[in-house]
């Protein structure tokens, strides 16, 4: 089990990352990668992702195994806006960091001269680390960031009204299933045996749309601390978000069409919809109706607000699949 232990300045410190961070969900998404669960949601992704590998992947598969523990300068990234490649970031990873990270691996897995040459600061290996992880990023993560941003958002949202309505006690209370809150403990089940002590540093809940089962932090204490946690994808998030001029679905449905079928990845409002399509709420509204009469899209009541989100057979359209 995970403890994080808070001081009440810690209460006040806690804050929520405004973007989706490239570091954490590019460690994540390798996790995920080496996975066979979640099938639905993932697996034609993975399918795409590993067709498209190059031959230096298996050297990200090294540092970033299923279970256990990641090396931590893989995540320097807290969801801030980030100005440098990943690869920049890497690059300037200290000597002494790789070398505890990779002793802290290498107790889980035996080394490999790959990653013997990494722990003692070899600059060629850190630019091939550098230009593997910038390589699967672009291909892995990138296309689907404008997906991954709305659910992050979503989540935003969500943390925000809980907070309003309980407070941090609601916040922490309601983070994940997994996570339970015993002042001025956060637990986290189903984790290795760690303490986090703040001492006042506050913390970022960092929520992730690749990160699944439960909540992770780093595991050198002494770094800034972050928590990321899950955030359930909706179907249909595989759509890259700037389809090409031969896409297929906008051949099949029209361009208006198929962007308020992908608008529509995440329930979604009308007003919402049609602010996200960049038409009149009437127009997204007809658009919607078709979609729903062709069974691509599911709308339902909630309060006064009309709910559009794309149904199982919207998903197989926008992955290019069909149902099984």
């Amino acid at each position: 089990m995970l403890r994080i232990h808070f001081t009440d300045a810690d209460l006040s410190r806690i804050t929520i990352a405004e973007d989706v961070d490239s570091s954490w969900e590019t460690l994540f998404s390798l996790h995920l990668l080496q996975e066979t669960d979640d099938i639905l949601t993932f697996d034609h992704w993975r399918r795409r992702v590993r067709a498209e590998l190059p031959a230096w992947i298996p050297l990200l598969l090294e540092l970033a195994p299923p279970r256990g523990y990641s090396a931590d300068f893989l995540t320097p990234g807290r969801g801030e806006t980030e100005s440098n490649t990943l690869a920049d970031r890497i690059m300037s990873t200290s000597r002494r960091r790789l070398r505890d990270d990779l002793a802290c691996l290498a107790v889980q897995r035996p080394p490999t001269p790959w990653t013997r040459t990494l722990a003692a600061g070899d600059v060629t290996a850190l630019r091939q680390l550098g230009t593997a992880l910038d390589g699967y990023y672009r291909r892995a993560v990138a296309p689907y960031r404008g997906r991954l941003r709305a659910h992050v958002e979503a989540d935003r949202s969500r943390r925000g009204k809980a907070l309003l309505a309980g407070g941090v006690d609601r916040l922490l209370a309601t983070l994940h299933p997994r996570v339970r809150w015993r002042p001025p403990v956060l637990q986290v089940l189903d984790y290795v045996d760690q303490d986090l002590h703040l001492r006042g540093r506050g913390l970022v809940l960092l929520p992730s749309h690749f990160c699944r089962h439960h909540p992770v932090t780093l595991k050198d204490a002494g770094l800034p601390p972050v928590l990321a946690y899950p955030v359930t994808p909706g179907f249909g998030w595989l759509t890259p978000d700037e389809p090409s001029a031969q896409d297929p679905v906008t051949t099949l449905l029209g361009r208006a069409r198929a962007a308020t079928l992908r608008a529509s990845t995440t329930a979604v409002t009308t007003t919402d919809l049609a602010r996200r399509i960049g038409l009149s709420p009437p127009s997204a509204s007809k658009h919607a109706r078709v979609l729903r009469e062709a069974g691509l899209l599911t709308t339902r009541r909630d309060g006064g607000a009309v709910i559009h989100q794309v149904s199982g057979l919207g998903v197989a359209v926008l992955n290019g699949e069909l149902p099984a």
